[in-house]
């Protein structure tokens, strides 16, 4: 996805001793939470845990667009959407 940004880093809080991964290849798309206004909030799976990010950088269009693209990737690592465009506009 060629965003500004893109890929976000993780966080949010975590269980003691926990640790958050390095780069996109470490986790795998779980869920998308929410995406709404400019924002999107999804999970990835990293060790068996739960990693939350939150990305801001975006319009209420684009945030859906790529949160769609983040649903149809549910279970593959989160550097497979890193090459899929976001779909133009049909005007």
């Amino acid at each position: 996805m060629d965003l500004p940004g893109w890929a976000p880093q993780p966080g949010g809080a975590t269980k003691p001793g926990s640790t958050f991964p390095i780069s996109t290849d470490e986790v795998t798309i779980e869920r998308v939470i929410t995406y709404a206004t400019n924002t999107l909030l999804f999970s990835c799976k990293f060790k068996g845990d739960s990693v939350f990010y939150h990305f801001h950088q975006l319009d209420e269009k684009t945030a859906t667009k790529v949160g769609a693209i983040l649903h149809e990737h549910i279970g593959h690592p989160l550097t497979s959407v890193a090459q899929v465009p976001i779909p133009e506009d049909k005007d």
